[in-house]
């Protein structure tokens, strides 16, 4: 399982209801602003059971009120309701395209671009990353516990990973959310590698075994999920 923001709670509650969301989906389809009249009419509501529907849609950020003026109306002018214009991105499974972007810049910055490989970049950045993350007394871990504390920082940075042991052959990593969506199929194999780079650089700094990465499966290839087998390397 992974974590639901509460932005994203919130969203959902508001759209959870039949009624609301039709509303919700009439005002974002509308070419004018819907006003309570307006929308008494489309959907044969009492008005107030329209305006508690658009009052949870404004909580939750989904609509805004506007001043609607018609030429020769007398009286106050109305209000009617637009679609929020702040864009509003609800991903499930959750995605981290803000990750992807400081990646793409620091291997930008560092200078990549002509020479050095996105894998070689991105397991320099893992390590680094960890070596941020942790207090200096933190020594490196047998590598059962490495990958333990690996899910949990790749857990903070969005994505769903398990582990499970592999019938005494290592372990094996997997998670079926691509954490970094259309864009690694769009860019194959360039994200994918980056990605797996990363990750492989944070456990080179977490585990003082050192160990075998063959990925198996991915999600951007067509696969349902990603997969690595990960082996400790005897005698090394």
């Amino acid at each position: 399982m992974y974590d639901v923001e509460p932005q994203i709670l919130r969203l959902s509650k508001a759209l959870g209801e039949d009624t609301r969301f039709a509303i919700f989906q009439h005002i974002a389809a509308a070419e004018e602003p819907q006003t309570v009249r307006d929308l008494v009419s489309t959907f044969g509501m009492h008005h107030s059971a329209i305006r508690i529907h658009l009052g949870k849609l404004e909580e939750a950020g989904l609509i805004v009120s506007q001043k609607k003026h018609t030429p020769g109306a007398v009286g106050r002018p109305q209000l009617a309701f637009v679609p929020n214009p702040a864009a509003t991105e609800i991903t499930l499974p959750p995605r981290n395209y803000q990750l992807l972007a400081r990646l793409a810049l620091d291997y930008a910055a560092a200078g990549h671009g002509m020479n050095g490989s996105p894998e070689d970049f991105g397991v320099s950045w893992g390590r680094a990353h960890v070596r941020d993350l942790r207090r200096p007394s933190d020594g490196p871990l047998p590598l059962d516990e490495a990958l333990k504390t690996l899910t949990e920082l790749l857990q903070q940075m969005r994505s769903t990973p398990s582990i499970v042991s592999s019938n005494g052959d290592g372990h094996v990593l997997t998670d079926r959310n691509c954490l970094f969506g259309g864009l690694s199929a769009s860019y194959e194999p360039t994200v994918c590698v980056l990605h797996q780079a990363v990750m492989r650089g944070m456990l080179d700094e977490l585990s003082i075994q050192p160990f075998e990465w063959e990925p198996r499966e991915r999600i951007a290839a067509g696969d349902e999920q990603c997969c690595v087998h990960i082996r400790p390397v005897d005698g090394a």
